[in-house]
């Protein structure tokens, strides 16, 4: 709600991305990503890991974000605040920071 309110320019920027998009293409991209467990891979990555989310997107939310950075081997778990499903484009100070 923050990032509605507060960067109006910002959000139609985002939504004007969105909107422009076939919507086959997104609707099956969607589809792909819905339908990937990709749980046996994760637990394979071996690379230093950060996994953000920010606390209020419920795309992906903390506790499932949380799940996964459990599944990659040493991975960090981080949650921004004041942010949905896009923290970097939200809260880029705060991500720029963790990384």
């Amino acid at each position: 709600p923050d990032f509605h309110a507060a960067r109006a320019a910002d959000l139609a920027g985002c939504r004007n991305m969105l909107t422009r998009q076939a919507l086959p293409g997104y609707i099956g991209t969607c589809m792909a990503v819905r339908d990937a467990d990709l749980t046996n891979a994760a637990s394979r990555i071996a690379v230093p890991t950060l996994c953000v989310v920010g606390d209020q997107d419920g795309s992906t939310p903390p506790d499932l974000v949380r799940s996964l950075a459990g599944l990659i081997p040493g991975a960090r778990f981080e949650v921004i605040r004041n942010a949905g499903h896009i923290p970097c484009i939200e809260q880029p100070d705060a991500f720029v920071t963790l990384i």
